[in-house]
């Protein structure tokens, strides 16, 4: 077994929990972008696998966390295991006094991540959430646009996710796509970052009518597809699409307000200002064709490449923990889109609307039954396939 890594001043001691194609992948970034973060440990239940990648970075490997705690070898813990087990490993390292960086989504259900906020409020931890997609320039510059009052009341929103999944990816892990080992598909797996987002700059809706299905392209037991429509406190109104079922090309963000909009189409922004509120136009104007004159406000921003994003995010936790500078990326608000995934599942498994908060009892019943029935794969699983996406490394 390697040596425990001595600490350096101001530099926060890491343990990967999970070695699988995400851990390896942060072992990495630590490594190679994180001057504030130290890999000192590597944990995974298959001993094995913890020691080959342990042995790659030279730190030591362990097969449980409390073996991680008792070892006192780290200062905080990234969760990258299968987010159904997040819950445990959160609650087990925040009791042992680690802060925790964990991988999305936070869980499988709001309820477990009402849990694992309370566990860090009592361990006074930190809890933080790998939303990198936070730190990309044009998302950054949308958030400063929409703090900085751009987009007045929000009126309308809209956001479509379509991806692309092939079957070999569901055969990849024996968890994948199915209710007993993810909890679901599309909602809780690939659509949560743009969700994410989406919240953030939109808010969350009051109310909304779901609708999830699988398609007969995917062997798989949970939904593929998904949309819904939303209504938010004020008024506005928006709709939901996210998919695994067609190219990632048409991905689309919009946020239209009373004073400005948003846009977000294959990796552009743009960013539009009236030169009044619309409410203050339509009630004062006496002109019966005045329209807003609108203004191109898009800020320039110079791109990150996706590869680094993840350095970025946890250079900003680690600097949190040891500088006590603001946390991007706080379980609190990363709480959200799970709230929002939740919410579509259980209003198209009840086949009418869903009110937010959801009733968090109400769902896990729901989950529960849906595990209870879930299938085993028809087709062999792969595994042996721990292979990271090429667009994060």
């Amino acid at each position: 077994m390697a040596k425990m890594s001595r600490k350096k001043p101001d530099v926060l001691r890491v343990a990967v929990i999970g070695a699988g194609a995400m851990g390896r992948a942060h072992c990495a970034t630590i490594v190679e972008q994180v001057d504030e973060m130290q890999l000192t440990a590597v944990v995974d239940s298959q001993v094995e696998v913890a020691e080959e990648v342990g042995k790659s970075h030279d730190v030591p490997a362990f097969a449980t966390v409390s073996d991680l705690l008792a070892s006192g070898a780290a200062d905080a813990a990234m969760v990258a295991t299968p987010h159904p087990l997040h819950l445990p490993v959160v609650e087990e390292c925040l009791a042992g006094g680690l802060h925790v960086l964990c991988e999305k989504p936070l869980a499988e259900t709001v309820s477990a991540a009402d849990r694992m906020i309370h566990a860090a409020e009592q361990a006074d931890r930190t809890l933080g959430v790998m939303f990198q997609r936070r730190f990309e320039p044009v998302f950054e510059a949308a958030l400063n646009f929409v703090r900085d009052g751009g987009l007045g009341d929000v009126r309308r929103t809209l956001l479509t996710l379509p991806d692309f999944r092939s079957q070999a990816y569901y055969e990849a892990n024996a968890w994948r796509a199915t209710w007993s080992g993810e909890g679901g598909g599309v909602l809780i797996n690939q659509a949560p970052h743009l969700m994410d987002l989406f919240i953030l700059l939109g808010g969350l809706p009051q109310s909304l009518r779901g609708h999830a299905v699988t398609s007969p392209m995917h062997d798989i037991e949970v939904e593929d597809k998904a949309e819904a429509l939303l209504h938010y406190a004020n008024g506005a109104v928006g709709y939901f699409y996210a998919s695994t079922t067609e190219p990632k090309y048409h991905e689309t963000l919009e946020i239209i307000g009373s004073r400005g909009s948003l846009s977000y189409r294959r990796g552009q922004l743009e960013c539009i200002a009236y030169d009044a509120d619309v409410d203050c136009i339509s009630a004062d104007s006496d002109s019966i064709w005045r329209r807003p004159e609108i203004k191109d406000v898009t800020p320039t921003v110079e791109p990150v490449p996706d590869n680094r994003l993840q350095g970025r995010l946890m250079t900003n936790f680690a600097r949190h923990v040891v500088f006590g500078e603001p946390l991007r990326c706080d379980a609190e608000s990363a709480r959200q889109s799970l709230e929002l995934s939740n919410a579509i599942t259980l209003s198209s498994h009840q086949d009418g609307p869903v009110t937010l908060p959801i009733d968090r009892d109400e769902y896990d019943a729901l989950l529960a039954r849906l595990r209870a029935e879930s299938r085993p794969r028809k087709k062999k699983v792969r595994l042996d396939a721990r292979e990271t996406d090429p667009g994060l490394v």
